[in-house]
């Protein structure tokens, strides 16, 4: 994808030069769509790399992405206080930061901790696996590493889109140069949003981002030719079968080992920016030829989910929510309230409306609404609830720039047990429901509240630290 800034310059913007007299200016009015086609560029922008041709291309790696998205919200937390001179806060930018910053972490572990076999090559294998998880949902461990890689691929970035022009735009046409608020600006232009009307080039790349039609397109023309696959799968015709059912095991064995490292040595040589994960990071997966298998089975799913692909175009309208609207009103009121806990109620109840707006509104259709990623996620919850983060990491928030912290008030973990009859019972909750991730969430809001109150110099040393991935 390519965005060429030579578009941007014909659309004049708030105050500029009109002579070479020194002080003089002239205001010019722009029409809202303009503003928010800035808006929704300065979000495009962030998850682009310029190139030498000065054209601007997305970023293809989901984790890089996810970096570049945690930074970007650990700076609007800070670039709130200073353009407003310390009279706004933005707030669930700061919350949102540790979370993406959690996803981050997450990629590194659908990798690290399952694609490349890291427990037991054993285990892995779509055969064995119907053994050592079926008690769970009878799939390859492969399979649900793939399946949540992409998910988290296509919700981080989608709300993304559309939540940081949103944020974005209430700084920069929201608050004057001189730290004043424009709240006519901001309460006439909220409902304005809508991307049918950005201007060519910011719409023309929002059509071409990952998981949009357009992509899954592509991505069905480049598996149909993926010449890597076709070569590997060469190696052998069956899947390898248990010792003792034929005389060929060892045979399947041999074979299989040729495929894997077929795969491994020649998967960068069609990448094309689909792989899932890319492909820089598949040379440390042993059984690469059988993660590329699931990889297969699980975009072809995602490239035939019309019901999928019409809920991500709803999103992708970016029309104002009653949520959205209500955000512009209390950052208004938040602005002009005169003392630090009258603001500070203000941020709390910010964080809680555009929490639900990334949750019901965005995520919820986005990815929770799959059958196939709520069995995934549910089945995840399950096994660590009763085998232990060793086989698979708890659902969880930290508030640290680490991936990891041992201190219980450092973290906010999803349906935890409360006690050993709690921990028999099992799960109660499933994350993709919509009432229990929303309980989750205001457990995640109270805890981040807390520690904003009680230790707030930490906690923004830790989002100094997230901001510093700007450059990822």
């Amino acid at each position: 994808m390519t965005f060429n800034p030579k578009h941007y310059d014909i659309e004049v913007l708030g105050t500029c030069m009109t002579n070479s007299t020194a002080g003089s200016q002239h205001t010019q009015t722009v029409d809202a769509k303009y503003l928010w086609s800035y808006a929704q560029e300065e979000a495009l922008v962030a998850i682009a790399d310029k190139a030498g041709d000065g054209c601007y291309r997305m970023v293809t790696d989901p984790e890089r992405r996810a970096k570049r998205i945690a930074a970007r919200y650990a700076d609007l937390y800070f670039q709130s206080a200073e353009k407003s001179k310390g009279q706004l806060q933005l707030y669930w930018v700061g919350l949102a930061a540790f979370v993406v910053k959690d996803i981050v972490e997450a990629f590194r572990y659908a990798r690290d901790g399952v694609l490349n076999a890291g427990l037991s090559n054993a285990a892995r294998t779509s055969a064995a696996s119907q053994v050592t998880s079926s008690m769970f949902t009878g799939a390859s461990p492969y399979e649900h590493a793939v399946r949540v890689y992409a998910a988290l691929a296509k919700g981080n970035l989608w709300l993304f889109m559309d939540i940081y022009p949103w944020m974005w735009f209430f700084l920069e046409y929201g608050i004057n140069q001189d730290g004043t608020l424009n709240a006519a600006r901001l309460t006439s232009h909220v409902g304005q949003r809508d991307s049918s009307t950005l201007q060519t080039q910011s719409r023309t790349a929002v059509q071409e981002l990952p998981f949009g039609a357009n992509w899954l397109g592509r991505l069905k023309t480049r598996m149909a030719g993926d010449t890597v696959y076709a070569e590997a799968s060469k190696f052998f015709t069956t899947r390898p079968v248990w010792v003792g059912e034929d005389g060929g095991y060892g045979q399947h064995l041999a074979n299989a080992a040729q495929a894997h490292r077929y795969v491994k040595q020649h998967v960068q040589d069609y990448d094309r920016g689909y792989r899932v994960p890319p492909s820089k990071y598949w040379n440390k997966f042993s059984e690469a030829y059988y993660v590329m298998e699931e990889e297969r089975r699980e975009l072809t799913r995602v490239s035939a989910d019309a019901a999928g692909l019409g809920r991500l175009r709803k999103v992708a309208k970016f029309a104002v929510t009653d949520e959205m609207t209500s955000t512009y009103t209390t950052l208004i009121a938040e602005f002009k309230a005169g003392d630090s806990d009258a603001k500070f109620v203000k941020q709390k109840n910010e964080l809680n409306i555009i929490a639900k707006h990334e949750q019901i509104n965005i995520l919820q259709p986005l990815i929770y609404e799959d059958a196939k990623l709520i069995e995934t996620m549910d089945a995840n919850h399950k096994i660590s609830r009763y085998l232990g983060e060793f086989f698979t990491p708890k659902y969880r928030v930290v508030y640290s720039a680490q991936p990891k912290t041992d201190d219980p008030k450092l973290q906010t973990v999803f349906d935890e047990p409360t006690g050993v009859v709690d921990y028999l019972k099992g799960p109660s909750k499933s994350l993709p429901n919509p009432t229990d991730r929303m309980e989750y969430v205001a457990k995640m809001a109270k805890r981040f509240n807390e520690l904003m109150a009680d230790d707030r110099s930490y906690m923004e040393a830790e989002l100094q630290k997230i901001r510093g991935w700007l450059g990822a």
